[in-house]
């Protein structure tokens, strides 16, 4: 797993700058702000994304009841221009260490259940690119 650090984007602008994700997931630290672009430059494979909720899903208020944040999924077509995720609420998303998890898998699957039955991870030559930005306050 791969810590990648935020790039802020500023007025003047920013140059994009793209790291093959890694095969293990990669993670990054969340204020709240951060958001992150991933890009598929591969000319057949599927890959779906994966940012994980934090182990505190489920809260009650008093008005609707006990409401329940689950993990985002997002599938990238080959030769996607770019799949933007986030920002991401840090109650719901980050883990114990204010970070948050991003893992991959080769396929579509867009729920627990398919994404947990997909079992291939990325492996070799992927083509799967990842970027975490922020917007300053």
């Amino acid at each position: 797993m791969a810590t990648i650090a935020a790039a802020k984007v500023v007025e003047a602008g920013l140059t994009s700058s793209l790291t093959t994700c890694t095969a293990g997931g990669d993670e990054f630290t969340n204020t709240g702000v951060e958001f992150i672009r991933i890009q598929n430059t591969h000319a057949s494979a599927t890959y779906t994304v994966k940012v994980a909720a934090s182990g505190i899903t489920s809260v009650t208020h008093p008005q609707y009841g006990t409401l329940t944040k689950g993990n985002v999924y997002k599938t990238v077509a080959p030769a996607t221009n770019s799949a933007f995720f986030g920002p991401f609420k840090q109650g719901a998303f980050n883990d114990s260490n204010e970070k948050i998890q991003v893992t991959y898998k080769t396929g579509s699957g867009t729920t627990d259940a398919t994404f947990n039955a997909l079992g291939t991870t990325l492996a070799g030559a992927h083509l799967l690119k990842i970027e975490v930005l922020y917007l300053e306050n």
